[in-house]
């Protein structure tokens, strides 16, 4: 299945996390892409300043989150292989959401929910708010529902 007959390639940019549902977006624009099109995986990441009683609960140093970037992006080039697919990465030093509304692109995969808990409630669903205003179309990918 493909997105559409258009020639012209595609700059598709995915929201990565490293979340379960991050990983199901990644996967879902693979198999949603046509050769020559490009995914552009990409994480926004910014230090949350919290109230005091809160800073253990965050750092700002990237380093967690370069690294979870770059294991997407292997596990991505890999499922990506024969496709015709290209993968590339970008990490941005902002907010998630302005990092995926500032990149030229011709489509938004985001997954319908990240991390939660704490961070969740003081970041804001990224996803809302990417669907809320992007200027192209999104594709919010749901979280899978387990067989019971």
């Amino acid at each position: 299945m493909g997105m559409g007959s258009n020639a012209k390639n595609k700059r598709i940019v995915v929201g990565v996390d490293g979340s379960a549902n991050s990983r199901k977006a990644v996967a879902w624009s693979i198999e949603n892409a046509h050769s020559g099109d490009t995914l552009v995986l990409l994480t926004g990441w910014h230090p949350v300043i919290p109230p005091p009683e809160m800073a253990v609960a965050y750092a700002d140093d990237d380093t967690a989150m370069r690294t979870v970037l770059e294991q997407e992006t292997v596990k991505a080039k890999k499922l990506a292989e024969g496709t015709g697919v290209v993968v590339e990465s970008k990490f941005a030093h902002v907010d998630p959401r302005t990092a995926i509304l500032d990149e030229k692109c011709d489509l938004v995969v985001v997954g319908s929910r990240g991390h939660s808990g704490i961070a969740g409630l003081l970041l804001g669903s990224t996803t809302d708010y990417v669907a809320r205003h992007a200027k192209v179309p999104v594709v919010i990918v749901p979280v899978p529902v387990p067989v019971k």
